[in-house]
């Protein structure tokens, strides 16, 4: 599974395979099926059978996914064929058994009383997806690394301007395995011990992290290869390979504030609640909220809007320090919210212009940071 892969043009494929486990290896490479490229190829899975089993491959030449599974093989090639129309055929049929066989560039599919013909292309034409050697080698626990990136991928930028902010920033120091985020806007960054071996930091995109997350599934671990341009993810039935962002990652702990005039801790689902409903009064375009602080342990949410009208909620909530007022973004405090996994959370803030930082109550070593809005 591990070898480069070598294509040979006008091979044809005969082979059976159990039907429920190439629908989860197409539906994993589906993700990756360019949809919008001016290759055709690329809108293509790469179907190779061999004496060990099944390849299914698929790449938008950002992201290259390739999944083994066993299979009664009568002969040994390869084929590619469209990946939307191959997935919607698999997907919709029923049974234990999908046979599979090509005849020049023609794909028959075979299930019980369905069959179907699928035009397809010759290989010769289809990106290798190539093998990481060398650079940094590590195992992975799934559910820490999952629950990692959970806390921060949804603060990395969608937009292309500065691209290291598309990605997610992974520093293993010391013991530590931090993982960051930031569109510069908001930052999320989460930390937890492990032993994986040598220092590295490194910057994968975010959607390559999506990915990671589905990947691995309920593994108990994977092996992460990181190299000079690319990583490489491995499991006991699939692997992924990404190329790794260049640049240089923002000194963001330079933006942390180091103290705060008011903390403030209060319930997650009751402040959620308060938020979700204020930003259907917040002004258009901007979604802003509105949070006065009281020094006697009461926060008001406000958010108003000429055309809709206003709205406030008074919470309780535990203060420390004189209060203040401060306004942000309505989606950024919901996304913060959904990344906690404890009942309450504090905030600290220092006037209506600095920062807001929040955490989990009890938990230090996980920040989100959200930059306020002029209100």
């Amino acid at each position: 599974m591990n070898e480069e892969i070598s294509i040979k043009e006008g091979v044809d494929i005969s082979v059976s395979v159990v039907l429920d486990k190439i629908k989860g290896a197409l539906q994993g490479v589906e993700r990756v099926v360019s949809s919008r490229s001016t290759l055709p190829i690329l809108n293509n899975v790469l179907i190779r059978t061999s004496k060990n089993g099944v390849e299914v491959m698929a790449t938008d030449l950002e992201i290259g996914l390739r999944f083994f599974l066993g299979g009664k093989v009568e002969r040994e090639g390869v084929i590619t064929v469209p990946g939307r129309t191959l997935v919607s055929l698999v997907n919709s049929l029923h049974g234990d058994t999908l046979s599979l066989e090509s005849k020049g560039n023609i794909l028959q599919v075979s299930c019980g009383e369905t069959r179907a013909s699928i035009n397809g292309m010759p290989a010769d034409d289809f990106p290798v997806i190539p093998e990481v050697e060398g650079g940094k080698v590590v195992k992975v626990k799934s559910e820490q690394f999952k629950n990692l990136l959970s806390q921060v991928d949804f603060a990395a930028s969608g937009e292309d301007s500065r691209p290291v902010l598309t990605g997610v920033y992974l520093i293993y120091d010391g013991g530590t395995l931090t993982a960051v985020a930031t569109d510069s806007y908001r930052l999320s960054e989460a930390m937890a011990k492990d032993k994986l071996g040598e220092d590295f930091n490194v910057i994968i995109p975010a959607r390559t992290l999506q990915e990671v997350r589905r990947l691995v599934g309920e593994a108990a671990e994977f092996e992460l290869r990181i190299g000079e341009n690319q990583i490489m993810v491995i499991t006991d039935s699939a692997t992924l390979v990404s190329r790794i962002i260049e640049g240089e990652y923002p000194n963001y702990k330079q933006i942390i504030p180091p103290t705060s005039e008011t903390t403030i801790e209060m319930d997650v689902q009751e402040f959620s609640d308060a938020i979700k409903t204020a930003a259907i009064f917040s002004m258009e375009g901007s979604n802003t909220v509105r949070l006065n602080v009281a020094a006697s342990g009461l926060v008001e949410v406000v958010s108003e809007s000429s055309q809709v009208g206003n709205f406030t909620s008074k919470l309780k909530a535990e203060v420390k320090g004189p209060g203040g007022e401060i306004s942000f973004n309505a989606k950024y405090l919901l996304d913060g919210m959904n990344s906690f996994d404890t009942p309450r959370f504090t905030l600290g803030m220092t006037g209506k212009t600095a920062a807001g930082v929040f955490r989990p109550s009890g938990v230090e070593d996980r920040l989100y940071l959200v930059m306020p809005l002029r209100s």
